[in-house]
């Protein structure tokens, strides 16, 4: 992970996308169909980060994603234990080919190995992917968005964090989700 200063353009960029997505948001909604939906990661728990991805989708091509994550990821040095928020931006492309940016920022209670002490701070976390939307039917979708994360802030590392942490990272990501 990165000091904040050095890393205010990835920063801007999502926020930029962020600011665009409800600038260019369509009012229209197909007849019968929610915009809302729910999803969670099918991937991430490998790696002990759980996640919920509520979707709201602002015009044909547009969708806001938030929603609840925890991470409790293990390292040699430390073990993280962070109550996070997703906040991301998915835009469509063609069909179901999208692009997605999203924004974890998180408070993180590091519980290091080392000094057996913990370290409380406060983390973002960001990553950019490119997916596909796949419909089983009018309401069940599976979608695969591997893409590259990398960290912009950390208040409080414990030891040996900076030698463990490598960013950016590749993000496996396949989500199981459904229309509400």
């Amino acid at each position: 992970m990165s000091q904040l200063p050095a890393s205010m353009v990835p920063l801007l960029g999502m926020l930029a996308l962020l600011a665009f997505s409800f600038c260019t948001a369509e009012a229209q909604e197909e007849e019968g169909s929610s915009r809302w939906g729910v999803g969670t990661s099918l991937t991430y728990p490998i790696v002990r980060i759980y996640q919920l991805h509520l979707t709201y989708a602002v015009g044909d091509r547009q969708e806001l994603t938030f929603g609840p994550c925890f991470q409790n990821y293990r390292h040699t040095s430390f073990t993280a234990q962070a109550y996070t928020l997703l906040l991301g931006y998915r835009h469509y492309v063609w069909r179901g080919l999208h692009v997605e940016a999203e924004l974890y920022p998180a408070y993180n209670n590091m519980r290091s190995h080392v000094t057996g002490s913990d370290y409380p701070g406060l983390e973002l976390w960001s990553e950019i992917k490119v997916g596909y939307r796949f419909h089983f039917n009018d309401r069940w979708y599976i979608q695969p968005a591997p893409g590259i994360g990398f960290g912009i802030f950390q208040s409080n590392p414990p030891p040996g964090f900076w030698d463990e942490i490598q960013s950016p990272i590749f993000v496996p990501q396949l989500i199981l989700g459904f229309k509400l």
